[in-house]
């Protein structure tokens, strides 16, 4: 993803969090909240419970590389990725269609 769809200040992060609107399932969760950019900001949050730092670090991989592809259809909101402990075992099938799912139960689609 391009640095300016990145969420990267962690005051950001929290101002997602204290907004408190989210959707998800057992594979995944999303906090959602409009900002005024005009544009998606996503950030991904990859709890130290899903494994090593190489586990981890493959997980956001493939979650940037799921949302990549959904960028286009998103409106201005900033998006926080939370991987439930299902995630790690999840296909990357299923882990798309798991994003689909949560982000049209929060609205963010266009």
């Amino acid at each position: 993803m391009k640095t300016k769809y990145r969420l990267r200040r962690s005051a950001d992060f929290r101002a997602v969090a204290a907004e408190r609107r989210s959707a998800g399932d057992e594979i995944l969760r999303v906090r959602t909240r409009p900002n005024s950019v005009g544009h998606p900001r996503v950030g991904i949050v990859v709890p130290k419970r899903l494994g090593g730092a190489v586990e981890r670090n493959r997980l956001r991989r493939r979650l940037q590389a799921a949302m990549a592809g959904r960028i286009p259809s998103l409106g201005g909101f900033d998006l926080v990725l939370l991987p439930g402990a299902a995630a790690s075992t999840t296909g990357a099938m299923a882990l798309g269609e798991s994003l689909s799912q949560t982000l049209g139960q929060t609205g963010t689609l266009l």
